[in-house]
């Protein structure tokens, strides 16, 4: 995240807060954001009755607006308001779904952003061209997340919350689970690769024989996350609002999201499904560890064999897994270099 989208970000915060104060019951209430476009016409932000945000771009009144409708939460719409006395026309950027919040934030700073360089692009248009951006960043990759990949997906949040916490970085560049690295995190002084159990579960499913494979600078360690299914526990989209707070650049979260398989849209489909985590081990990889990985075969896998997996049990490895007291020191290990 860009210091320029900090302070539109900072500004946006007041400008809400600002508005809610004043909400008007019939109508939209608005502020200034010291950015002029065509003619010398404001940019504002609004709330209106319903609560819903809204980034208005003034347009000449017989000009046509770039309007978009392809998805319910966010849109771009022609709209006539009557602002001190005058009637202008807008156009809209209007999110009507209060969980989104703070992405609308992210893409109202990238308009913003662009509005304040003085483009030479029409003013809805530039609105339109980035919702079209932040959609293509966002779109979801093969359908919703099954119920292996939500628990997969939850695991390693919880992970990197825990990093970015013990840590005390805003660095998301440990997190590489999203690009589909040999290993979930990778740390200064080595990796970790993150499996969930359920409550009562003892095995996991490893994932091609570099998956338990030290990197040849550092440690590997295999991190255990049991998660149980609790009605009061904490849902996927919950805990993904919780690290965005933590995080430097949102943009590269919601982008590293959207390649996990999570859809920002789609939260709402995975919020009956919550969770507590009961457990947090560690175990070292290393020589002995149960494990099938390049340096423990003799000679190499054949050509025929591929998309190679195999069922670990981890019984009798748990009992000796780093624990609580020892994690905090294995998580502040800080950020690759």
């Amino acid at each position: 995240m860009t210091a320029d989208d900090r302070a539109w970000q900072e500004q946006l915060r007041k400008r809400w807060t600002l508005l809610r104060a004043r909400r008007n019951p019939t109508g939209v209430v608005t502020s200034g954001m010291g950015v002029m476009v065509g003619d010398g016409a404001e940019v504002l932000v609004g709330l209106d009755a319903r609560g819903d945000h809204h980034l208005l771009v003034p347009t000449p009144i017989d000009a046509p607006v770039a309007e978009d409708s392809q998805a319910a939460y966010v849109r771009i719409q022609r709209s006539e308001l009557v602002v001190e006395g005058y009637n202008r026309i807008y156009a809209d950027v209007v999110c009507h779904r209060a969980d989104l919040s703070e992405l609308f934030d992210d893409i109202l700073s990238a308009i913003l952003d662009q509005l304040a360089s003085g483009t030479e692009e029409r003013p809805d248009v530039v609105c339109k061209q980035v919702l079209d951006a932040w959609r293509e960043l966002l779109r979801r990759r093969g359908g919703m997340l099954g119920e292996d990949a939500l628990r997969g997906l939850f695991g390693e949040l919880i992970i990197l919350e825990q990093i970015l916490m013990a840590a005390d970085t805003h660095d998301l560049s440990v997190w590489r689970g999203p690009d589909r690295d040999p290993h979930d995190f990778r740390i200064a002084k080595g990796d970790l690769e993150v499996k969930t159990l359920g409550a009562a579960g003892s095995t996991v499913r490893i994932h091609g024989i570099e998956q338990l494979e030290p990197p040849a600078d550092g440690t590997l360690h295999l991190v255990v996350v049991r998660l149980v299914a609790d009605m009061d526990g904490i849902a996927l989209p919950d805990l993904v609002e919780r690290i965005r707070t933590k995080v430097g650049d949102r943009r590269a979260f919601a982008l590293a999201l959207a390649r996990a398989g999570y859809g920002e849209a789609d939260g709402e489909h995975y919020r009956d499904r919550r969770f507590t985590v009961t457990q947090i081990a560690a175990l070292a990889v290393g020589d002995g560890f149960p494990r099938i990985s390049p340096s423990s075969l003799v000679g190499i896998l054949p050509d025929e064999v591929s998309a190679l997996s195999y069922t670990l049990d981890l019984s009798f490895l748990l009992p000796t897994a780093l624990g609580p007291a020892s994690l905090a020191s294995l998580f502040t290990k800080g950020t690759p270099s």
